[in-house]
């Protein structure tokens, strides 16, 4: 079975019914992907916007594609996760997925056990790659929203912003029994916080209760931090948002 291709473009690019694709995504889509004209892709805007689109024209360096139709998602549901940095490969993964799942708004959480710490140009850096690994995740996935990617900020930040959000959930095994249900009720975002491994410090996660943030265990067992991300961001996107009415 023939597999989508996927390709970003900008918002409000197209004009007359044509795409192109220059740069990064030319060379992906014509020497990566071997597209030929005539071969029909998908294109993704990062706002919601799918469209069907088939190739006619491929020069040295720009792919023209005409646009054959478009489909606009609804919005993102307004659940947003806060990942303490641990090992690149695990915090990619937990990135990968939680974008996968629809996350609006994901949030780079330096800690005190956090594997790296960088400010400046470092710290720019940073949020450059997760953006990348952002957006390899919607071309593989076909997610059409890409999820903003928050400034790295620190636990007093957070604790701060806990107030912005109608509830704040912590992951965290020594909260009991996972509870029967969060429960539904209209209006407002709301937050999932997940740790590094080996968890928040003591100090740390007084702060963030102190703040307003509703300890969650996931379950019995010890979960990898990218396990807990995209464990809780599920259980929040299925308890808090009213069901999806094709389920």
């Amino acid at each position: 079975m023939a597999t989508d291709q996927y390709f970003i473009i900008t918002p409000g690019s197209v004009e007359n019914g044509v795409a192109i694709l220059d740069g990064a995504e030319f060379h992906h889509c014509v020497r990566v992907s071997r597209v030929r004209p005539g071969d029909a892709v998908k294109l993704l805007d990062g706002r919601g916007g799918t469209y069907e689109a088939r190739v006619e024209r491929i020069d040295d360096r720009r792919a023209y594609l005409r646009v054959l139709a478009l489909t606009r998602a609804d919005a993102l549901p307004p659940v947003d996760m806060a990942l303490a940095i641990i090992k690149s490969p695990r915090f990619d993964l937990a990135v990968e997925k939680c974008t996968e799942l629809g996350v609006r708004r994901l949030i780079p959480l330096a800690s005190e056990r956090s594997v790296w710490r960088g400010t400046g140009g470092a710290a720019s850096f940073k949020i450059e790659r997760i953006q990348r690994k952002v957006i390899a995740s919607c071309k593989q996935s076909g997610q059409p929203y890409f999820p903003e990617i928050a400034r790295i900020t620190d636990i007093g930040a957070l604790t701060e912003d806990l107030s912005r959000y109608r509830a704040s959930y912590l992951a965290d095994q020594d909260a009991g029994a996972p509870s029967a249900a969060i429960g539904r009720s209209p209006g407002g975002a709301v937050l999932g916080i997940v740790g590094p491994e080996g968890g928040f410090s003591p100090a740390e996660r007084s702060m963030l209760v102190d703040g307003g943030a509703l300890p969650l265990s996931l379950g019995p067992f010890r979960l990898r931090s990218e396990t807990a991300a995209f464990c809780l961001l599920y259980r929040l996107m299925a308890e808090l948002l009213p069901p999806h009415p094709d389920l």
